[in-house]
């Protein structure tokens, strides 16, 4: 069967985004730290997936690597070995025969010909064939030695073998005896799989053993080599061959001695097509030994792939060593075998073989893949990454070594081996920036000789290497700038818009430009160098253009005295200026748009006059009509100037093919660029109306220099520039008005002398004041009059009376309305037939639609173009008499134009005219400002209507239509809205109510909504039909009242506001003093703080509305007010602190808003006032508009001042608790809304200094209250809770711990989720502080007779199988004094009579069926504690169970789940709205908020933005709930643990069973056994044989045990009650196979649940994977009889928990297999449990991969129980091991478990199996156990309609199929991108 494991492999190969790879490789980085011995098992696994023939897979195998290794600690030899032998051994360097063997495979510096691998080494291509063949003889061979035979064989055909050096075969550290001792060795292991050694020690053991004493180093260290592989030998299958080709096996020195050949072939093919089995089984060739590095094996696999025929091999090979060098460096080649003072040289020598292995690779492949416009070498650019990582841990002398063979590198004739050695070197450079003085002046000359290297790819690499040293190239090798810069100017006119090298070329250049030490290297003249730059402005990658006006901007801006600016620029500043005008136009990047404003100001600034007028001049009426281009219209190509690149001649075949090609393109070129052609309507004009006013801009700047009165009258260019401007001020084109009053503006603008013609300014005046309709509306008008002839027509032929000449030949709008409206009236009585009068009618409504459109358009239009002339006259400062011309477009604009820069434009005009109008009289300023005001209140849903502050909203009826959806309305269709049902909030009107609650309750209702509309056009098939799928949810239906054009308007005021204020600065009262007066008079003039009665302020609407109005303003102008002004602001403190009092709901809202908006911009002095006059308030107990209005403010402060509000979190969060269950539902759900805010925040409380503002007493309360925040954040300081009464149990420490944070919890009346791992005593705990608490509530109580301390009863819900264990637990633990629990249980009868007796029990413990079913009973007592156990089972809350749990009232609530909760994040609103409903928001605002971005980001098509935010909300909802959760894992807390932990597990029988049980006991049987004991004595019965009576009583016990377990087992049809209980059990619908007879299996069940096993769950926040692939536990089953294990597979596994993966292990399995299927479940963490018989699973295996054992059936035997228990407990376990025994209470069972203990606990007697037998038992023990013991809590009476719940997870709705769904076929040269950014790789270096 599939494991979760597969499958995650399978989303690694096959999943459909990098995202979805990405995740599968994190979470096998959790399997390596979940299960760190599965180290090399995974290694074997992914190694696989390294040699893909997909790039998508091999990165994400290389992504699993680091995860894997991350999670893997850093190795280090800690013992040091006594160096043995002559005292005068050779140096350090070969101290020892295995560091000789080592030297032997290693290849070095000194020994190490470059020149001889490219003569005798055989290219490495691109293909993957039958190349390499092994000798049959090899094919045998254990996957180690096969791999060191093939390492040797490589270095002997690179000629790099240097074992002769040393004086010694290689071949002598392996010979023949070794080979056959290791047949024999593993033929013998094969014999008897359970009795092969287990450890390394052993086998050492062993061979030490055989080669007797006193070996010498050199023998034992032989010995330890065979050993280790001997352990290595144990799985039988090999390693299929080609995971070892060296690919270098068809050179000219091949041995002759080949006999028959084997040949292997590596697929090409897809992985995911192929079965798990390919994987290689071998996992052990990884395998290391606890001494040796644990990656030592892995990376000699990988450095021999590194030669493999195969690109994709080698590929996988270079990105796996690279990750694992990454982590791992600092250990590899060290050994245990060494002295410690060795290990360094060790670390390096393997460092060196790796470097120089890369650095073959980057000698012999040839495999480039052509992307795009450039050659990427993938195995190349990969190895030069890895060797930059293993540079990064080499010493300075081994740089040098790399250095010198890169250098060889560079001087080869093959272009691939000069760009593998510039790669390296560019990785060099970048990895030792250290080292750089030092190695620059090395390698430049070299670098300098790539660039100027025939082929391209090569040159795109030298110039890429030295970007990152520019600067130190400039200090260190001065002398060589100059060639450098000449060079790179050259090259540019060998580039072109393919050419791979151009960006790396063109940002060198800019960078080294941008140093002045390089401006005075030039070696030509600038003027003949600037051409080169014109042919990339239009380069289509964005650094290409940045790098190009980057240069331009230095070599303009410098102006270094060797090279004056004004004797280069004058010769092309023509084409300069045309090229960056045209780059303007055509530009959308912003940071490109800046550029060229800076390049044009330097342009202009640094050209002397007279040529810049002489090349600007013929040009300005172009540029002009540039500007003027329509939006869609292509511009004509003679408008624009032409760069073309020079055209390289072909020199033969080289690589430069590329730039021969001819590429037919579209040149058609738009304003505004191409890019926004696709977008919106709005978006595109808003593009285009950038690039208009960008362009003006320019032109504007340009004006003064060329009218400048310095010039000559010849040169003055004054007359004709206004002769052009008035030429397009007399078109009727609103576009060209609109640019020349944008240019005219900038011109006056510039403060330079604005030398503007009065015939412009006049003309200006005049076409403000006349009206028409412009060119750009001629489309619509005459579609408008053929519609009017049509009509006229139509007419004619209905009425003869009428005549066509009666009517105009050409009408205006007034008149074809006119026209219109006059049929339709006469329509009526004309009495014509239906289908005439039909067609006339539709006549009219085209005629009515194209006027419509006219109007639309020509008022846009107009409003535009007018403001701009507008702007023109203001900026130029010639106002007229009269201002309503200038004014009205001015204004029009800010209330209607949607374009917002248009806006903001028409704003900024407006305040420069008050500015002018301050001495004016009249002044037009007040009623110009009043206008703005009401406008900014006009938009009831930013400023609320006093009377009805949210509206006449109803979500219920149907939503606004879009005109277009209308118009695609089918007919007989109709609208349906996405608003199911009206939407729910808290109570907000007119008094009551918190606004911006309800507000947000609103937007959350109508965000799910539009999602879920958005979803279902989503789905739609049908996208044109209307129904759903054509509707969109208009924002205004938030509000009555609320449209778009209240929404532009307050837009648009609020903009122009904030302007005015900003531009009057400081001076604002008194240059606009009504805009003060509008702001600050109603608050001064109704509310001062001694005169405020609140009741006088009763049924006041216009009043209220007044300062509502007021204070809009208010909170708007507070951020654009100066500084000097804050202090009379914050004097209005006291009234808006009297506002948060005020009746009315919508004034303290918005005085909430605007105290925000003032603690924005004076913090310290707002929140001083604040806690001292607006905290008091929260605890008002006798008005809730008080505490309404303060929490208001608190949460509107809490919201503005974002991260400003940290330093005051102390001083907030305890007043915000205490309101956290007020009785007012919404102060309770906005406090907890803050509280809930603050808590995300609280961790960077600490490291904030205090304002220096805060007062005295506030620092002091501060600190007293940091105590609180500290325990709530981390439990370790927390104070000790000494539990108050006798529990009997000594608490360990976490548990201890434990008991503190449940008592922190409960001082602050704070409720929490106790997830601790299972086993660790969440039921303790819970015992301890329920005990504790109701001891302390009894206390206060006697003393001081306080209702608040009034003794409660607690109640404990949990599942049915628990109920009895934890009466049984709390009686066992804690005296009735203090806990007395009733077991709550039973049929509804017996219920009801146990009612009376709850108020006599301090303590209820009932099932959560039960509670569900007397919810009405249970609800009506007032709770102290109320606990849930598993309390998960409530993480639906739209179940009848979770709805009635959440009707319970409890002074503290605590849920208790073993299931990390923290991961199943979509579940915890439920779970919270239990324990602090409110606290995560709705259920609607946690979906907008969390729930969304979370699901959205784990969608395997989600963009990165999605990702992003999911993981933002992730980390977001982590912070705010982990306070309330506390979970230790085992790993935690190992050092509190005993090794084992044995729990037991009650059961109570089941009716059925006690019928049998009974049934036995009254029988025969009994009486049988009976007569035949003579109570012989103990010592007596031991002596005699067995005799036929004690079988038979033997016999009888088996039976009663079987009944224990299943009824099954002895119900058969010779059973004599078997028809009777059949006939029975259907009567009742049910089958002897329902789990239900069988509280064992319901148990196992629950216990299988707590353990993570059959329960999905969501396990990673930023994974897109649904289920957990690893659990966090594995369980080994043990059942005595194979027949039991049946039922469990078949009766609970395979019907109740069908997800669960299990391996089976019973005498049915043949010897031979066992050692297999212990070895599969041992190395493959994703099966869950091993199924086990006591006598099979009891011997001889090694089952350390569980870490839970769980007994089903219990042997008399305790040590055969203690020995299955050691089957998980042995060395290699690494984690505490859990053992459950399930026992059913009061049987037969619970005695034989106490028989056990008893014999376990007689001193000094040993038990054997021989020994151990029911002659040891005594004659009362036996009669004993056939009595079924009645005194058990709870009786039989369980009740069969309480079936247990069921807890496994609805299955996962995402299949692996869907998530592979769109797996991309197309290659995206992103990817590569992405993989080899040098900034990214650094990163990750540095990380």
């Amino acid at each position: 069967m599939t494991t979760r494991l597969d499958r995650l492999f399978l989303l690694l190969d096959t999943g459909s985004t990098p995202v979805t790879r990405q995740a599968a490789a994190q979470q096998l980085g959790e399997v390596q730290k979940l299960h760190p011995h599965e180290l090399h098992n995974l290694l074997a696994k992914i190694h696989f997936y390294l040699r893909s023939s997909t790039w998508e897979t091999r990165i994400a195998a290389g992504q699993a690597i680091e995860a894997v290794a991350k999670h893997v600690p850093h190795w280090a030899p800690i013992k040091k070995i006594k160096e043995e032998g002559s005292v005068g051994s050779s140096g350090p360097r070969i101290a020892t025969p295995v560091h000789q063997e080592r030297e032997a495979d290693q290849l070095k510096f000194d020994k190490f010909d470059v020149n001889r691998v490219l003569r005798h080494g055989s290219s490495l291509l691109g293909s993957a064939g039958t190349e390499y063949e092994l000798d049959l003889e090899e094919t045998g061979l254990d996957p180690k030695e096969r791999l060191i035979k093939q390492r040797r064989l490589l270095q002997k055909r690179l000629g790099l073998d240097v074992g002769g050096v040393l004086g010694m075969d290689s071949e002598e550290l392996f010979n023949d005896e070794d080979l056959l001792i290791k047949k024999e060795a593993t033929a013998k292991a094969d014999s008897n799989t359970l009795k092969l050694p287990t450890s390394a020690a052993d086998i050492v053991a062993q061979e030490m053993a055989q080669m007797g004493a006193g070996l010498s180093s050199r023998e034992k260290n032989r010995a330890k080599r065979k050993a280790k592989q001997l352990l290595k030998q144990r799985s039988k299958e090999n390693t299929d061959a080609t995971c070892m080709g060296s690919g270098l096996e068809n050179m000219a020195d091949e041995p002759v001695g080949k006999k028959a050949k084997i040949v292997k072939v590596s697929s090409q093919s897809s992985f995911s097509d192929k079965p798990q089995s390919d994987q290689p089984a071998d996992s052990n060739i990884f395998y290391e030994e606890p001494g040796e590095w644990p990656f030592a094996s892995f990376c000699e696999q990988l450095s021999t792939d590194l030669f493999h025929q195969s690109w994709e091999v080698r590929h996988g090979a270079a990105t796996g060593i690279r990750e694992v060098v990454k982590v791992h460096g600092q250990s590899a080649g060290k050994s245990v075998d060494q002295p410690l003072d060795q290990q360094e040289s060790l670390n390096q020598m393997w460092m060196e073989d790796m470097a120089l292995r890369l650095l073959c690779v980057l000698t012999l492949d040839r495999f480039g893949d052509f992307v795009s416009d450039e050659v990427v070498a993938p195995v190349r650019e990969t190895c030069a990454q890895a060797l930059g990582v293993v540079l990064h841990h080499m010493t300075t002398a081994g740089v040098h070594g790399v250095l010198g063979v890169l250098l060889q590198l560079l001087s080869q004739e093959q272009w691939e081996v000069r760009h593998g050695g510039l790669l390296g070197m560019k990785y060099l450079l970048a990895v030792r920036k250290e080292m750089t003085d030092e190695l620059l002046p090395a390698v430049l000359p070299s670098i300098v000789h790539g660039l100027q290297d025939e082929d391209d790819d090569v040159r795109a690499v030298a110039a890429a290497s030295l970007n990152p040293v520019a600067g130190a190239l400039i200090r260190v090798c001065h002398a060589q700038v100059p060639t450098i810069l000449s060079t790179l100017w050259d090259t540019l006119l060998e580039l072109d818009d393919l050419t791979a090298s151009t960006n790396s070329i063109m940002t060198l250049l800019a960078s080294l430009h941008s140093y002045p030490a390089a401006l005075v290297c030039h070696g030509q003249s600038t003027t003949t160098l600037m051409p080169r730059l014109w042919p990339f402005l239009r380069h289509n990658i964005t650094s290409v253009r940045r790098a190009v006006l980057e240069t331009l901007c230095t070599l303009l801006l410098a102006d270094h005295q060797q090279v004056p600016t004004d004797v280069w620029l004058p010769p092309v500043l023509q084409d300069a200026l045309r090229h960056i005008f045209q780059r303007c136009i055509l530009e959308s990047n912003p940071d490109i748009l800046a550029l060229i404003d800076k390049v044009w100001d330097a342009l202009l600034e640094k050209s002397p006059l007279d040529m810049l007028v002489t090349a600007s001049c013929p040009y300005i009426s172009a540029w002009m009509c540039l500007a003027m281009q329509p939006s869609r219209v292509p511009i004509d190509v003679n408008m624009l100037i032409e760069a073309k690149h020079k055209v390289k001649e072909s020199k033969g075949l080289s690589k430069s093919w590329k730039s021969q090609q001819t590429v037919k393109e579209d040149d058609r070129k738009y304003i505004g660029g191409d890019t926004s052609l696709s977008a919106s309507v709005t978006e595109r004009e808003s593009v285009v109306l950038q690039a208009r006013i960008r362009a003006a801009r320019l032109l504007g700047r340009v004006a003064p220099y060329i009218t400048s009165h310095r010039l000559s009258a010849e040169f003055n260019a004054c007359e004709s520039l206004a002769q052009i401007l008035i030429f397009h001020l007399k078109s009727k084109s609103a576009i060209q008005r609109m640019v020349i009053g944008l240019i005219i503006e900038e011109w006056a603008q510039t403060r330079k002398e604005f030398q503007c013609p009065g015939a412009v300014k006049a003309k200006l005046l005049e076409i403000l004041s006349c009206t028409m309709y412009f060119d750009e509306v001629s489309v619509p008008f005459m579609k408008m009059q053929s519609e009017c002839k049509m009509l006229i027509s139509a007419w004619c032929d209905v009425r003869k009376d009428v005549q066509p000449v009666q009517f105009p030949s050409a009408f205006t709008v007034e008149q074809a309305n006119a026209l219109s409206e006059s049929i339709q009236g006469q329509l009526s009585q004309a009495g014509l037939p239906a289908r005439t009068s039909q067609d006339i009618q539709q006549r009219c409504k085209h005629i009515q639609g194209s006027i419509e459109e006219i109007n639309t358009e020509q008022q846009i239009l107009s409003t535009r173009t007018q403001a701009c002339l507008a702007s023109a006259v203001i900026a130029s400062k010639s106002l007229p008499e009269k201002l309503n011309p200038i004014i009205k477009p001015l204004m029009d604009s800010i209330k209607k134009e949607q374009i917002t820069i248009m806006q903001s434009h028409a704003a900024n005009s407006l305040a420069s005219l008050l500015e002018q109008c301050t001495s004016r009289n009249p002044c037009p300023s007040p009623k110009i400002i009043k206008n703005l005001c009401s406008s900014l209140c006009s938009d009831p849903n930013v400023t609320p209507n006093a009377a009805q502050p949210l509206g006449s909203l109803d979500l219920t009826r149907p939503p606004v239509f879009s005109k277009a959806s209308v118009a695609g309305c089918a007919a007989g269709s109709r609208p349906s809205s996405p608003l199911p049902g009206a939407v729910t909030t808290v109570q907000c009107d007119k008094r009551v109510g918190i606004l911006t609650l309800a507000k947000q309750q609103q937007i959350a209702a109508i965000t799910a909504a539009s999602r879920r509309a958005a979803y279902a056009r989503s789905r739609s098939k049908e996208s044109s039909s209307f129904s759903e799928t054509g509707l969109f949810l208009d924002p205004s239906i938030l509000t009555e009242g609320s449209s778009p054009q209240s929404q532009l308007q307050h837009r648009g005021a609020k903009s122009a506001l904030t302007t005015i204020a900003r531009r009057f600065g400081m001076d604002l009262i008194t240059g606009a003093g009504k805009l003060w007066e509008l702001m600050t008079a109603p608050l001064l003039e109704h509310l001062q703080p001694s005169k405020f009665d609140a009741i006088l302020l009763e049924d006041k609407d216009d009043l209220a509305q007044e300062l509502i109005n007021s204070l809009q303003v208010f909170e708007v102008l507070c951020p654009a007010v100066h500084p000097n002004l804050h202090p009379k602001l914050t004097g209005l403190l006291p009234n808006l602190i009297q506002c948060l009092q005020h009746p009315y709901t919508a004034v303290r809202h918005v005085a909430a808003s605007s105290l925000g908006a003032l603690g924005q911009v004076a913090t310290a002095e707002t929140m001083n006032r604040v806690l001292a006059d607006v905290l008091p308030l929260l605890g008002v107990a006798d008005s809730a508009t008080r505490r309404e209005g303060s929490v208001e403010a608190m949460m509107c402060l809490i919201e503005r001042l974002g991260m400003g509000v940290v330093p005051y979190i102390v001083l907030l969060v305890v007043p915000l608790l205490g309101r956290m269950s007020d009785q007012v539902e919404s102060v309770r759900l906005t406090a907890t809304h803050c509280f809930a805010t603050l808590i995300r925040l609280m961790p960077l409380e600490a490291g904030i200094p205090d304002p220096p503002a805060m007062a005295v007493s506030l620092v002091k309360q501060k600190a007293r209250e940091r105590r609180f925040l500290e325990q709530l954040l981390d439990s370790k300081k927390l104070d000790s809770y000494e539990v108050p009464v006798t529990i009997k149990a000594e608490l360990r420490k976490y548990q201890q711990d434990g008991v503190n944070w449940l008592a922190f919890l409960n001082k602050y009346k704070l409720h929490g989720i106790l997830c601790d791992d299972m086993g660790l005593g969440k039921t303790l705990q819970s015992i301890c502080i329920m005990a504790g608490d109701h001891y302390l509530r009894e206390r206060a109580h006697k003393k001081t007779q306080h209702a608040d301390a009034a003794p409660l009863s607690s109640i404990v819900i949990c599942p049915p199988t628990l109920t009895g264990h934890w009466v049984f637990e709390i009686e066992k633990f804690c005296s009735r004094e203090y806990l007395h629990p009733l077991h709550y249980t039973g049929p509804p009868t017996e219920r009801q009579t146990l009612r009376s007796r709850v108020k006599k029990h301090n303590l209820v413990v009932v099932s959560y069926d039960i509670v569900r079913n007397d919810i009405d009973f249970f609800k009506t007592i007032q709770w102290n504690y109320c606990i849930l156990d598993e309390g998960h089972i409530i993480k639906n809350g739209k179940t009848k169970l979770a709805k009635a749990i959440k009707q319970l009232s409890a002074a503290h609530r605590l849920i208790l789940s073993g299931t990390p909760i923290q991961n199943n994040v979509l579940e915890l609103w439920s779970l919270f709205d239990f324990l602090m409903p409110g606290y995560l928001g709705t259920e609607k605002q946690f979906t907008a908020r969390y729930a969304k971005p979370i699901i959205q980001s784990r969608d395997a098509k989600s963009s990165s933005k999605e990702q992003e935010s999911g993981a933002l909300a992730m980390e977001s909802l982590h912070r705010q709930v982990l306070p309330f959760l506390l979970r230790r894992l085992k790993e935690d807390v190992l050092d509190d643990l005993p090794p084992k932990i044995i729990q037991d597990y009650y059961c109570e029988l089941s009716a059925l069973q006690v019928q049998l049980y009974e049934d036995f006991a009254k029988s025969r049987a009994k009486k049988g056994v009976e007569a035949s004991i003579d109570s012989p004595e103990e010592g007596e019965s031991q002596a005699k044989p067995l005799a036929p009576a004690t079988s038979h009583i033997f016999q009888a016990l088996q039976y009663l045990r079987k009944v224990c377990n299943h009824p099954l087992l002895v119900l058969n049809k010779k059973h004599p009650q078997y028809d009777n209980i059949t006939a029975q059990l259907s009567a009742q619908n049910t089958s002897l196979h329902d789990i239900a007879h069988a509280p064992k299996l319901t148990a196992l069940k629950q216990l299988l649940q707590d353990c993570g096993i059959g329960v999905e769950v969501m396990v990673s926040e930023q994974e897109g994977l649904t289920e957990a692939v690893v659990g966090q536990h594995r369980v080994l089953l043990f059942c005595q009889l194979k027949s039991m294990l049946d039922i469990v597979e078949k009766d609970l596994l395979r019907k109740h928990l069908p997800n669960v993966t299990y391996l089976r292990l019973d005498g049915s399995v043949p010897a031979g297999q066992r050692h297999d299927i212990v070895h599969r479940f041992n190395n493959d963490p994703s099966i869950d449990i091993l199924l086990l018989t006591t006598h099979v699973g009891g011997l001889g295996l090694n089952l350390t991969g569980a870490d839970t054992v769980i007994f089903v059936e219990h042997d008399w035997n305790p040590t055969r129980d203690l020995q299955a228990m050691d089957r998980a407990h042995r060395i290699g376990q690494k984690r505490v091991v859990n053992v459950y025994r399930l026992i059913t209470r009061g049987t037969l069972e619970e005695k034989i478990m106490g028989l056990q203990k008893f014999k376990m606990n007689i001193a000094n007697t040993v038990i054997t199996q021989d020994n151990s037998s029911l002659q040891s038992m005594g004659t009362d023990q036996l009669l004993d156990l056939f009595s079924l013991d009645q005194k058990r809590p709870g009786g039989f009476e369980e009740s069969k309609q309480e079936a247990s719940s069921s807890f496994a997870g609805s299955k996962a709705k995402q299949t692996a199929s869907s998530v592979l769904q769109g797996l991309s076929e197309l290659w995206d040269e992103k990817q590569y991108e992405t993989e080899y950014n040098l900034d990214s790789f650094m990163q990750s270096l540095s990380s």
